[in-house]
């Protein structure tokens, strides 16, 4: 098998390598799970470690406890493995960008991302930082919070990104209650990064914590809608398999989630039909 190219393919399959809490590799076994090149093994390590998501002791590796402060007893490793599968599949059906992420406070901290192919370059990595009002993603979880909690974690005015990014809380808050009415689906458009529109649903995580999953590409955000039912049931397969074992989830084939009618569906259009 031959080795990704990409730096973020290269880093999804390590951390991924990590396939539960608890797992401590050293570099040889890290090398042999991935068949990735010694030298770019260890360099990923170290830069995994030095961004807070590995554990480092002389000879081995493990996940830290956890790569975001305020996320407490949260299993990460659990929920990359279970999702994982599911980012590949809609890459592969849908050629957009598919982002993992999870809410820390203000901000989407990125858990995995797959892309290639050609498309669309979105300017986030995995364990990277946006600020969740400004992406469909982050809207998303936010959507999920009560209106007094988002104003908690939320500093006015809000920091733009773009043009478009919308800047006060009243606005906000009426973007998150329409959010809501469409049953967690949210939208952006050049909110985040010029030229690139968005479509993320939330997943349902255990205890407080909250993730998302994202399909992002240079498109109008109104025809991204015509994968919305595909994301939805995506996330939401997602979100029953974290309620299984994790021995149970793992044998859960990525088709079982997205279903062969999103390859069926989409492969009958051309990628200018419907982005």
């Amino acid at each position: 098998m031959s080795a990704p190219a990409s730096m973020v393919a290269r880093v999804a399959l390590i951390v991924n390598a990590f396939d539960r809490a608890g797992t401590v590799l050293r570099l040889d076994e890290v090398v042999d799970r991935t068949g990735l090149p010694r030298s770019s093994t260890h360099r990923i390590l170290n830069q995994l470690h030095t961004s807070g998501l590995l554990q480092h002791t002389p000879d081995s590796y493990s996940l830290a406890a956890s790569s975001l402060p305020a996320s407490g007893a949260i299993d990460h490793s659990q929920l990359r493995s279970v999702a994982s599968p599911v980012l590949e599949r809609l890459h592969a059906d849908t050629a957009l960008v598919v982002h993992l992420g999870v809410l820390a406070g203000a901000d989407v901290v990125y858990l995995d991302k797959v892309a290639g192919g050609g498309g669309a370059a979105v300017p986030t990595r995995v364990a990277g930082r946006t600020p969740a009002h400004a992406s469909a993603l982050g809207k998303a979880m936010l959507a999920r919070l009560r209106a007094e909690d988002v104003d908690g974690i939320l500093d006015a005015p809000l920091r733009k990104c773009t043009p478009s990014t919308i800047d006060d809380l009243p606005t906000l808050h009426q973007e998150l209650a329409r959010i809501r009415s469409r049953r967690g689906l949210a939208y952006d458009d050049q909110e985040l990064a010029v030229g690139l529109a968005s479509i993320a649903a939330p997943i349902t995580m255990p205890g407080p914590h909250h993730a998302g999953l994202s399909l992002t590409g240079a498109a109008p955000a109104q025809r991204l809608s015509r994968v919305a039912p595909f994301l939805s049931r995506a996330a939401n397969g997602i979100s029953e398999r974290l309620g299984r074992s994790p021995a149970g989830a793992e044998q859960v084939a990525a088709e079982a989630v997205t279903e062969d009618m999103l390859s069926r569906v989409l492969r009958t259009l051309s990628s200018d039909d419907w982005v």
